[in-house]
């Protein structure tokens, strides 16, 4: 049997969080192949899917008691064994499959319950907490390069002058105008400087991280290739790159029948400072950053020397905790909860057995997942030219070998595993 844990999956315009929802991955393809090789009975009816249970309350006080990975990979393990017993399949030998931070869910619960999990399967899963992710943009900023060498430099141009006119007044309508941006601007603190770099920057890591084919098979419109961002980006005919960039975003944003864009700090704390789930409009934003500044960090700040892109300094993201959920939400808070996040799973130290790391090169998340074999019972799959979770996807006429090659070689340990 198999237990696909999904994760949030949309890669919002004010948060970003790892992996694709369980409509959109591969373990339908892969339970019917193992179903084919060892006789099983296969029909819809009898796969599991993994759901997440609602909670309404999403104040501080209930996030703290009942939203972490331990208690998330705990109810995991509930769940496998009330399903086993409650429809006879105590003996079966389960796979757990998860993309993004479903995949680490799945990787650490094979590391924690070996006794209830045979295999574990995490594609693009971050395993490593780590509070400045400025490997992140430093993963973009390359595989923008291996398209187009002129691309990232663009790119840069283009946040560069957005960044310089964000501190001149006089240029703020053009901004507005030229970005399509919801507010107007008043920009009184770094912070709200910031958050709305941060959100045009995140266009950049949506396009890369996700690129369009599986975008397309997401069944979301309005996405472009890397390669088609990049000709976008070096066509001099549209202008300067931040008019170029200015016209992606415009594109982008009537193919998903978006009226504006954020450009709100002050809304955004708001927005994300509800305690219920009802009428909130980042659906699952709020959930997302309150595991970032409790457990994993993943901030994706541009702190480091000679970084390839500028503006977003880590104290951004330490004082957008403090502002949502308090002030005991501090940079020494977030730095000793992710020691212990990594403490307790072990972090890139993986220990255990069975359990199947797949990364593509093009995915800004690899950095801090398993990239080489560890040992034969923790081998990796790296992807080249391959985007977020694309081994989890369905397959497509379109797909490279590599990836094609990838899929057949996680099956094929997964079969050998499984016989033994």
């Amino acid at each position: 049997m198999m237990i696909p844990i999904s994760s949030p999956g949309d890669l919002a315009i004010a948060e970003a969080d790892p992996g694709p929802s369980a409509e959109q991955v591969l373990w339908r393809y892969y339970v019917k192949k193992c179903s084919d090789v060892f006789g099983l009975e296969f029909n819809n009816d009898s796969l599991v899917q993994g759901v997440m249970a609602t909670n309404r309350d999403l104040s501080t006080k209930s996030l703290r008691l009942y939203l972490s990975s331990r208690q998330a990979v705990a109810d995991i393990a509930k769940f496998r064994t009330k399903i086993a017993r409650t429809r006879r399949l105590t003996k079966n030998k389960w796979v757990v499959f998860g993309g993004g931070y479903g995949g680490s869910l799945a990787v650490w619960s094979r590391i924690k319950h070996p006794d209830l999990f045979a295999a574990a399967v995490g594609s693009s899963a971050p395993i490593q907490g780590k509070v400045n992710f400025y490997e992140y943009f430093e993963v973009i900023y390359k595989t923008l390069a291996t398209h187009n060498r002129e691309c990232p430099g663009a790119v840069k141009r283009a946040y560069g002058l957005i960044m310089y006119m964000l501190l001149l007044p006089h240029y703020h309508s053009k901004l507005k105008f030229d970005y399509k941006l919801c507010e107007p601007l008043t920009i009184n603190s770094e912070m709200e400087q910031f958050f709305i770099l941060e959100n045009l920057m995140l266009i950049t890591a949506a396009i890369v991280q996700s690129n369009k084919k599986n975008n397309t098979i997401m069944g979301k419109p309005g996405e472009i290739s890397i390669d088609e961002f990049c000709e976008k980006m070096t066509d001099t005919s549209l202008g300067l790159p931040y008019d170029r960039y200015a016209s992606i975003v415009n594109t982008m944003l009537r193919n998903k029948r978006f009226h504006c864009f954020p450009a709100s700090y002050k809304n955004y704390v708001k927005e994300y400072s509800k305690s219920s789930s009802k009428n909130i409009v980042y659906r699952r934003g709020r959930q997302w950053l309150y595991q970032c500044c409790t457990e994993f960090g993943y901030f994706f700040t541009t702190d480091f020397k000679n970084h390839s892109f500028s503006g977003l300094p880590l104290r951004y993201y330490v004082k957008k905790c403090s502002d949502v959920f308090g002030l005991e939400f501090n940079n020494d808070s977030l730095v000793q909860s992710v020691m212990a996040t990594n403490r307790y799973y072990g972090g890139f130290n993986v220990s255990g057995s069975k359990i199947i790391f797949s990364n593509g090169s093009n995915d800004p998340w690899y950095p801090m997942g398993i990239t080489k074999d560890i040992s034969k019972d923790l081998p990796a799959v790296f992807i080249k030219g391959e985007a977020h979770c694309g081994d989890m996807l369905q397959p497509q006429d379109t797909d490279s070998a590599e990836l094609i090659q990838a899929r057949e070689k996680i099956f094929q340990i997964l079969q050998k595993w499984l016989k033994k």
